[in-house]
């Protein structure tokens, strides 16, 4: 790999501690007003509301650093359940209740990949698909007989240039702040879950929808 010189130095840390700050920012900052609210509250809004929101802010930050470290390639981040037959229809869906996307049909079989692998990166390509999309999404499964693929097609309605620099760390930058939330690095990270498994995650434009596709191998 050659290396980055110093201004590509500069802008890519200018950009990660931008789009990380603010990430960061978001449910730390919800959490410091929710625990102040703890102070006056009464036992039902704190089983009712407040501890569920504190729990469920504390995990959004925790999936943030999560992210970053799989990004980077630190070993400590990678799921740590063993690899097994997992129920894709059934994670996904999980990642889709309460949100418009349409799941057609259900694969034939389960596929071989860590559970928590799976589950991190089926999040990833739905909350692209809710964030980016221009209408509901569709979901479906393909099977060739050695692997499962799920397959998201988000209808857009203009086309993306440079669509593979969806795969490059941060590739959103600014927007990030400007559009959704989100560092910018789901599909990087859905891509290195997957292949740890054996699989691989792609994206290409076709007929209106970007269409992003997750492989794992088949479980026998």
């Amino acid at each position: 790999m050659t290396p980055l010189g110093p201004e590509a130095l500069e802008f890519v840390r200018d950009r990660v501690i931008h789009v990380v700050g603010h990430e960061l920012r978001t449910p730390l900052t919800t959490v410091r007003g929710l625990a102040e609210l703890l102070v006056d509250a009464s036992e039902d809004e704190l089983r009712e509301t407040l501890i569920p929101a504190l729990v469920r802010n504390a995990r959004r930050a925790e999936r943030l650093l999560d992210d970053l470290l799989i990004a980077a390639e630190i070993h400590t981040a990678r799921p740590t359940d063993g690899v097994a037959a997992v129920d894709l229809a059934g994670v996904v869906g999980v990642a889709t209740a309460g949100t418009p996307v349409v799941v057609e049909g259900t694969p034939s079989a389960p596929v071989l990949a860590h559970r928590d692998a799976v589950v991190h990166a089926v999040d990833h390509l739905i909350d692209n698909a809710e964030q980016y999309g221009d209408g509901p999404s569709t979901v479906r499964f393909e099977d060739d007989g050695d692997s499962v693929t799920l397959v998201v097609a988000t209808p857009v309605d203009h086309e993306i240039a440079q669509l593979e620099l969806s795969f490059e760390l941060f590739f959103r930058g600014e927007q990030a702040v400007t559009r959704a939330a989100g560092l910018g690095i789901g599909l990087p990270v859905a891509r290195a879950l997957a292949q740890m498994d054996g699989g691989d995650v792609t994206i290409n434009q076709h007929g209106g929808n970007v269409v992003t596709r997750l492989t794992l191998p088949r479980a026998s």
